[in-house]
């Protein structure tokens, strides 16, 4: 156990030697799987043209919240200040929501005019309501509508503005080598890895990032990395950040090399110095001749803001969602009641349920709600060629269908005019729509990104030609979403959904995860939870895209101006 007391720097730093995770002592590890971002945004009103339901004055207005909870029931979250004899109301109390973008959250504006100071909503008159869901409003951002009432036709308008509360971040990425490390292999090199870690009010410090392992060298060149400023050090530009670099073990007992302390503002001043700091072993620290356990130098450091998925969305960028339906003969007779896509069933069948529950959510964030859908695997008339992309309305040319309802009417017809055959290939489909994100990509702009829906009922036949044509699509604004129907064998399915190994094809690899699988009987019994499953994913895959490419959102955002953070280490600097 060592500990050393800096008193230049009126720190503490303890080093128990590593730990079978490699920490340094006095390193607490931090989870490093990325937490799902909580984003809320804030509801400001105003109200144009309300009746006036007072005979000596104006009406006096008041605004309730409500969201519908999951039973159907209304549940008020809020209400904005009563403004006194006024018709053209600006409320200028806004209400917090929480966003979830893989739900449908319906909402009900309701206005009353409120006389008496103590009187309640209950007894007040009623002036107008509206029921719109959430991702209409984030995704227009400001939203105008007239206000509905049983017994009058003109009641006034609404104007709903959204605005996110704390969804930008700075991230920050590095790029580090090592040189003339120390060896700690009896029979080779070093296999060195390194260690992030933020301090913490005691002087510890938490491990916040671990860098992969690079075998067999004394002169590392690590990969770059991303992490959030705050999770680094808390948005404080001279808080001390510990850079511990270890030799990586098998066995888990791996070897303590050195380290050194930086801060952020040191970190960002790279962009005019070259910065080189010599690794420390304290144990060897009062040997005779020892100098330092080698040394790391910072090859890149750059700090960019970051946006939400909701940013993105009230930028104006639009979610293209592409369907595509499994049409082969493994999914039975659609005469028949066992087929799974028998449409006999009042309730429908899981293919419809699948696309019904996801449909009325994505909707929301395309502003003309037109849909592609496409069939696969089917026998096309009138010869009964076989076709892994045809259009679901017949037509090749305009295969767009109105709305979730078109999709399921032209799902409809096409089993009546459509066989079913096979095999299950799906990298057509997948090229396909990856051809309209290449075109997207080159706009530079994030404006449009693309989302396929692949409703099958079992494993792709092509399943290697998939994995070829996912790898590709990685580097586009584009996502995967594969709903399993019926009872099959999902495991390659599993293996597509890259959530513990990286998808590799031809020694290329994905550049990210674009996939998400969920086998729709884990949820045939709560339906509407399906949509929580399936695009859990897609607001953190958007996130990904544009922040490698630093796109920023296109309008509403003030890209010019310069964060808190990254203006106090200029200053400063």
């Amino acid at each position: 156990r060592i500990q050393i007391l800096f008193e230049q720097n009126k720190m503490t730093i303890q080093n128990y030697g590593a730990t079978e995770h490699g920490n340094v002592g006095g390193m607490k590890s931090a989870a490093t799987a990325p937490a799902k971002t909580v984003i809320y945004c804030e509801l400001s009103f105003k109200c144009s043209g309300l009746r006036d339901m007072d005979v000596l004055s104006k009406s006096d207005p008041q605004l309730v919240l409500y969201v519908k909870g999951k039973e159907g029931s209304w549940m008020e979250i809020g209400r904005t200040e009563k403004i006194k004899n006024c018709l053209n109301p600006v409320f200028n109390k806004s209400i917090p929501i929480q966003f979830k973008f893989e739900q449908k959250q319906d909402l009900r504006m309701r206005v009353f005019d409120l006389d008496d100071p103590g009187q309640s909503i209950g007894m007040a008159d009623f002036l107008g309501e509206l029921e719109i869901t959430l991702g209409q409003i984030v995704s227009a951002k400001t939203l105008v509508k007239p206000l509905s009432h049983p017994r009058f036709k003109d009641c006034g308008k609404i104007s709903i503005t959204a605005i996110e509360t704390g969804g930008s971040h700075e991230m920050a990425t590095f790029k580090f080598e090592g040189a003339n490390l120390d060896k700690k292999d009896l029979l080779g090199k070093s296999d060195p890895y390194y260690e992030l870690g933020r301090q913490n009010p005691d002087g510890t410090f938490t491990t916040v990032y671990r860098s992969e392992t690079i075998m067999s060298t004394l002169n590392p060149r690590w990969k770059s990395h991303e992490i959030i400023v705050k999770r680094l050090c808390h948005n404080l530009p001279f808080q001390p950040i510990m850079f511990s670099c270890f030799d990586h073990d098998d066995d888990g007992s791996h070897d303590f090399i050195g380290y050194f302390t930086t801060t952020l503002a040191e970190l960002r001043s790279r962009s005019s110095n070259t910065i080189t700091w010599e690794l420390i072993n304290p144990r060897r620290a009062h040997k005779k001749n020892y100098k330092n356990s080698g040394t790391v130098k910072l090859i890149d450091c750059h700090i960019d803001k970051t946006y939400s998925f909701l940013d993105y969305i009230m930028g104006g960028l639009q979610i293209n969602c592409t369907i595509a339906i499994d049409f082969t003969s493994s999914n039975g007779d659609p005469q028949t009641s066992k087929s799974l896509h028998y449409i006999g069933a009042a309730e429908g069948n899981q293919y419809q349920l699948a696309w019904e529950n996801i449909g009325h959510i994505i909707q929301d964030y395309d502003s003309d709600k037109y849909f592609p859908a496409y069939g696969f695997g089917g026998a096309l008339p009138p010869h009964g060629q076989v076709s892994f992309e045809f259009a679901l309305n017949g037509n090749a040319d305009d295969p767009m269908c109105a709305g979730v309802n078109g999709v399921m009417e032209a799902y409809k017809m096409a089993l009546l005019n459509v066989g079913l055959s096979g095999p299950t290939n799906c990298a057509p489909m997948i090229r396909h729509v990856s051809r309209l994100a290449v075109s997207a990509a080159q706009s530079r702009t994030a404006q449009n990104y693309y989302v396929l829906l692949i409703l099958t009922d079992g494993q792709f036949t092509d399943i290697y030609d998939c994995i070829g044509a996912i790898v590709e699509a990685s580097d586009y604004p584009m996502s995967i979403i594969i709903v399993g129907v019926g009872n099959a064998d999902f495991t390659d399915m599993e293996r597509l959904d890259a959530d513990r190994k990286v998808l590799q094809h031809n020694g290329r690899k994905a550049s990210r995860d674009i996939v998400q699988f969920v086998p729709y009987n884990a949820y045939r019994h709560m339906p509407t939870s399906l949509p929580g499953a399936v695009l859990a994913e897609l607001p953190r895959q958007v996130e990904e895209y544009y922040r490698k490419r630093r796109i920023t959102p296109m309008r509403h955002l003030d890209n010019a101006v310069i964060s808190p953070i990254t203006d106090k280490i200029n200053h400063d600097l």
